[in-house]
């Protein structure tokens, strides 16, 4: 079984819930992940949403071969695709203000920002123990009761920070343009004390029959215009391969709006997908094999 390794985005259009374990009371959590406590998109929920895409788009015979047969008498298929968790990367801040203005920014930090460049596999430079802000223009912001003083990055940093694929152009180039012009770094420590100011929450209730107020709980989601990157790949089986058109249509489905977690009666989770390396595995498997094996036989279906 031969395997290959990319990277994709996800730009959310709505606030996501992927329901976590541990709900307080009547706060319904989300999940997080262990070492940082940040939010994220568990990559089971990711791949669940993406084979019911290609379930609705396409057939399930297609989704079988691309995700494994479903769990029958004990026993699963084997999957040729897979994807990793959905972290984040860029999160939204609306509460900052510069000169007494509301202004629109994006935050992440040195250590978001190291993973994604170690799974991208480019080089990071530039952020070594930073101990204050850096960004797209030097100015004060505030944030909360918080003043932060941002300085301006230099070439080394953004060139650290850009994305490795361009930007889906359903997004067009605004938001691109937005985005590059409205970027800061925080320390670490920073981070972690805003992420408490940037989660999206709702208070909702349930009318009890009687007429009165019955039970509130208050729903927790990352916010929208948050920014994810996620690692996936094809593991190609030699028996029974995916097709070239199978890889034809998870291209299409990666390339646009999919729908993920839990709410989605509510509008919840609608995400903008792009990939940049979309070529078909087929090519690269059929030779590798061949050359393996000596089998000259050797070919995939289109």
């Amino acid at each position: 079984m031969m395997k290959d390794f990319r990277v994709g985005y996800l730009y959310s259009l709505a606030p996501i819930h992927c329901g976590g374990e541990g709900d307080l009371g009547n706060i319904s959590e989300i999940a997080r992940e262990v070492h940082t406590n940040f939010p994220y998109i568990p990559g089971s929920s990711l791949r669940g949403s993406l084979r019911n895409e290609v379930e609705s788009y396409q057939n399930s015979e297609v989704a079988n071969r691309l995700f494994g047969q479903e769990l029958t008498d004990g026993k699963m298929g084997v999957h040729q695709i897979w994807f990793g968790d959905a972290r984040l990367l860029w999160v939204p801040m609306r509460t900052m203000s510069v000169k007494g203005e509301d202004v629109f920014t994006w935050v992440s930090c040195p250590t978001l920002l190291r993973d994604c460049a170690l799974i991208s596999q480019r080089t990071f430079d530039g952020f070594a123990a930073l101990t204050s802000a850096v960004g797209s223009r030097k100015d004060t912001y505030m944030v909360a009761d918080a003043r932060v003083e941002v300085e301006v990055m230099n070439e080394a940093q953004i060139r650290s920070i850009e994305l490795t694929e361009n930007w889906s152009s359903s997004l067009g180039d605004d938001t691109k343009s937005h985005w590059e012009n409205n970027r800061i770094v925080l320390p670490d420590n920073d981070f972690q004390v805003l992420m408490e100011h940037s989660l999206w929450t709702q208070v909702r209730n349930v009318i009890a029959d009687t007429g009165g107020a019955g039970i509130f709980w208050t729903d927790v989601c990352i916010p929208r215009d948050t920014i994810f990157y996620y690692a996936w790949g094809y593991s190609v089986a030699k028996n029974d391969p995916i097709r070239a058109a199978d890889c034809e249509v998870m291209t299409e489905i990666l390339t646009g709006l999919i729908q993920v977690g839990g709410q989605a009666n509510v509008g919840r989770g609608w995400v903008q997908s792009w990939v940049g390396d979309a070529k078909s595995p087929l090519l690269e498997t059929a030779t590798a094999i061949k050359t393996a094996t000596g089998d000259a036989s050797s070919t995939y279906a289109d």
